[in-house]
């Protein structure tokens, strides 16, 4: 299908069918599915520090790391992010929180959803140990847990995945340099 026209057509076709089937899941329900603006104005500043603490910690860990994506391709930053956070933060936590209501932690408010959706995420990045340094990959579902955890906190203040798609994107384009 796509022999004459090389990887960059096959990867940007992958990169648009996982940006397509993960919104369509989330157009069913929209609401539950974070796919609004949400309610900043109450916890704007901590919604901010929210997801700018994840973009800094990138830019200063990232480079002692063996830097696995740099130089990749675009959709590793912009279209993968986007279809992650509909599927994970959007999908999956909007579905959780209807199903496994209730808090674990109390101190930090972390529900059962928030715990469930990061367990998945850190699933998704399994597959990586094929073509991944071992070290890394440990290290990146390590990150990716707790990553999703803290992110998902915007989620749960504001209603939306925005927040946390702009931290994620922020994140991969740090490591994308």
């Amino acid at each position: 299908m796509f022999e004459g026209l090389g990887r960059s057509a096959y990867f940007t076709f992958y990169d648009a069918i996982t940006g397509v089937m993960p919104l369509l899941l989330c157009l069913g329900s929209p609401v539950r599915s974070g796919l609004s603006l949400g309610s900043w104005r109450e916890h704007g500043m901590k919604v901010v520090g929210i997801y700018t603490l994840p973009v800094v910690l990138t830019a200063i860990v990232y480079p002692f790391t063996s830097r696995p994506f740099s130089g990749g391709r675009i959709g590793i930053w912009l279209v993968s992010p986007l279809a992650q956070d509909l599927l994970f933060s959007g999908f999956l936590y909007g579905w959780f929180a209807e199903v496994f209501p209730g808090e674990v932690y109390r101190r930090f408010r972390i529900n059962r959803a928030m715990l469930l959706t990061a367990a998945f995420f850190a699933l998704w990045h399994v597959p990586n140990f094929a073509n991944l340094p071992p070290v890394y990959v440990a290290f990146q579902l390590f990150y990716v847990t707790v990553g999703a955890v803290w992110l998902l906190q915007s989620r749960r203040l504001t209603g939306s995945i925005i927040p946390g798609v702009i931290a994620h994107m922020g994140c991969n384009f740090v490591s994308w340099l």
